[in-house]
């Protein structure tokens, strides 16, 4: 009776958000089949809608009723997640309703599937109820997580690639390049040695292409980013522009200081692998090595002082 109320709860749960998940994407089409409909020439007719636009149209209240249950289901630090996803690489409106769908689907369906594979393997209900808190707890933080360890990666990858980036952008700065040209010339120097760098870079030119203000692009690009030497050099090049000094002087200077700092993460990195080598030293390598060293010796002392057990095992 229990496996049939949670399978009937997991196939609704999923259909719902399947159906939500659909009529989103619906939206979507539907707007793109007005736009067209608006940019007909005058002598065309209007194309014919689909089947999934004209349910669209009918249900569309509906549908923005359930985004806005979505919505208020997940706001709880929404603006901390949007920029989560933009560390982690997701800038597209579909990779935020893909976040909000799987923070709800996440903690439904992972313990469904546990309590199903128990059911199967003949657990007892307490074990079926721990598995079932398990998979909820693992399903609201999975998510997260999961983007952080994206956004993680990203931000190593420019940390590792901005000195490099940054004495390219001195030279082009000395040469008497602007800091516009610059850019554009950095992100086609690291385009295959490093995407994510190239990437942003890419965008802040293309921001002030578009017309952005040069110290909101820069702005922009510290909080997409949320590496701290990226902070360091936008405030670096506000201070620059704002008090008129030398571009290319304090790009020098700040250049060496960045070299510097990379020197001493080396350096702290290379002084914390003895202590990470302790644990498995003590637990994988250490046991072993005891076992080959000392066991033939433990077994001949307990050869001469027990000789009524090897008289037993001889037996």
């Amino acid at each position: 009776m229990i496996l049939v109320i949670t399978l009937s709860v997991f196939a609704a749960t999923a259909m719902g958000v399947l159906a939500l998940f659909l009529w989103s994407g619906g939206r979507q089409q539907s707007l793109a089949f007005r736009l067209r409909e608006v940019m007909a020439p005058s002598g065309e007719a209007p194309p014919t809608p689909s089947l999934r636009d004209r349910l669209w149209r009918k249900s569309d209240p509906v549908a923005r009723q359930s985004e806005e249950i979505v919505a208020r289901v997940t706001t709880d630090d929404t603006a901390g997640h949007r920029l989560l996803l933009i560390q982690a690489g997701y800038r597209s409106a579909a990779a935020g309703r893909t976040y909000r769908w799987f923070r709800i689907a996440a903690p439904l369906l992972l313990p469904a599937t546990l309590l199903f594979g128990g059911k199967s393997a003949g657990m007892p209900d307490r074990t079926l109820f721990l598995l079932a808190v398990a998979g909820a707890a693992a399903g609201l933080s999975l998510p997260a997580a999961f983007l952080r360890s994206k956004a993680r990666i990203r931000q190593e990858a420019i940390t590792d690639a901005l000195p490099d980036a940054l004495d390219l952008l001195t030279v082009c700065v000395e040469a008497g390049l602007g800091i516009n040209s610059a850019f554009v010339r950095i992100a086609e120097e690291f385009r295959l040695s490093s995407p994510t760098l190239s990437e942003e870079f890419d965008v802040v030119n293309r921001e002030m292409v578009a017309g952005k203000p040069r110290l909101e692009a820069l702005r922009a690009l510290a909080d997409r980013t949320g590496v701290e030497d990226v902070k360091s050099l936008v405030a670096m090049l506000i201070q620059t522009e704002r008090l008129g000094t030398s571009l290319a002087q304090s790009l020098r200077v700040h250049s060496d200081s960045l070299r510097v700092r990379r020197r001493q993460r080396a350096e702290e990195a290379a002084a914390k692998t003895t202590i990470k080598l302790v644990f498995p030293l003590v637990f994988l390598l250490f046991p072993a090595l005891f076992i080959v060293i000392l066991g033939p010796g433990v077994l001949q002392i307990l050869r001469v002082l027990f000789p009524a057990m090897n008289a037993a095992a001889g037996g």
